[in-house]
């Protein structure tokens, strides 16, 4: 049986292999932590009449209607998204929105 010898290049290769093992395993924890998971929404904005509404996560309401936040006046984005219903996880991303539409 003959005795063989990693040489100078098998060890290299070897390392380099490791730790390309170790950076995809490393990679792929850290994906997978950042994966918050998603809460239920709450509220729902919608356009009622040009204007923003409050309504629950399953479309009641309008449990508040925003009179200063024109949705005309909004980028076309926002107003396809309140016309399907943007959905709200809590009181601060609620405030956070209303912000941003212009309240």
């Amino acid at each position: 049986m003959q005795n063989r010898q990693i040489g100078p290049r098998g060890v290299y290769l070897s390392l380099l292999a490791a730790l390309a093992v170790l950076c995809a395993a490393a990679g792929l924890f850290w994906f997978l932590r950042g994966q918050e998971p998603t809460a239920a929404p709450r509220y729902l904005l919608k356009d009622s009449g040009g204007h923003v509404a409050l309504y629950t996560a399953e479309g009641v309401g309008p449990l508040a209607t925003y009179e200063e936040i024109y949705t005309h006046l909004l980028p076309e984005s926002d107003v396809l998204a309140l016309q399907q219903g943007v959905p709200v996880a809590d009181e601060t991303e609620l405030q956070r929105r209303l912000e941003d539409y212009g309240l």
